[in-house]
């Protein structure tokens, strides 16, 4: 499984050496503001940084869908089913390779951002007074009580949500390729199918926990469901590929 993911970071590698390309530009250009005092620039780059960091971590989760889409309509998905290797490992090497890239550009974001914040706290202010502020600043626009654990939860709850929705898109690709293979409105059948999906875990987490989840419990019952819809979504998906789809 191990070479089945190199080979999967390898066909995604260069979508990473453009992120990491544009986010050194933006960080020369914060830096050049933050040692010039030059508040324009360090606005700017400091909006730049929250949009791209959005779009990255939004195209990474995706890519992983197209590419798995392409391996099953391009001479691509020959060779990679065709090797002694059974869907299981390969749909487990797919799988974990994405939720591998998604937590690496997100760490490597979250890295870049707190270091710029340190470095205009260590030019400006002190720690304290900036944590401080940023707390009243959470309370003051979301009415909602901000400490560090609450802050690990919302993160964890949003990376985990995430990583699902690759897992859905994949699933809902396989399932519209089972009855529509050499369709042109497959494409639009999988959109629909993993829209769907969508709202019906939507559904079916409210049940469990209504609204921002705050509480370590509401998250450890989240995170048994998702992980529960996950493993569901990962055997049936592996079945259908080798059982349900000519590749």
């Amino acid at each position: 499984m191990l070479k089945l993911m190199k080979y999967e970071f390898r066909k995604q590698l260069f979508s990473k050496l453009a992120i990491a390309g544009i986010l050194i530009l933006l960080e020369i250009y914060f830096f050049y503001g933050l040692l010039a005092d030059n508040g324009d620039a360090m606005g700017t780059s400091a909006g730049l940084l929250g949009a791209l960091t959005f779009v990255a971590i939004l195209y990474v989760s995706f890519e992983c869908i197209f590419t798995f889409n392409n391996d099953l309509k391009t001479k691509q998905s020959y060779m990679l089913f065709m090797t002694p290797q059974s869907t299981y490992s390969i749909m487990g090497a797919k799988i974990l390779s994405a939720i591998l890239q998604i937590i690496l550009v997100a760490l490597v974001f979250g890295a870049v951002v707190a270091a710029d914040v340190f470095a205009i706290i260590a030019k400006n202010g002190n720690v304290k007074d900036f944590l401080e502020l940023c707390q009243q600043f959470i309370q003051a626009v979301f009415e909602l009580e901000v400490d560090a654990g609450t802050v690990v939860i919302v993160l964890a709850e949003i990376l985990v949500e995430w990583m699902l929705l690759v897992i859905l898109g994949m699933f809902s690709i396989t399932l519209s390729t089972t009855f529509m293979a050499n369709s042109k409105a497959r494409g639009v059948v999988s959109f629909v199918i993993f829209i769907a999906l969508n709202v019906v875990l939507s559904k079916v987490s409210n049940l469990f926990v209504d609204g921002l989840i705050t509480e370590v419990k509401d998250l450890a019952m989240i995170l048994v469901l998702y992980a529960v819809i996950t493993v569901v979504t990962y055997i049936a998906t592996a079945w259908m590929l080798e059982k349900k789809v000519s590749v």
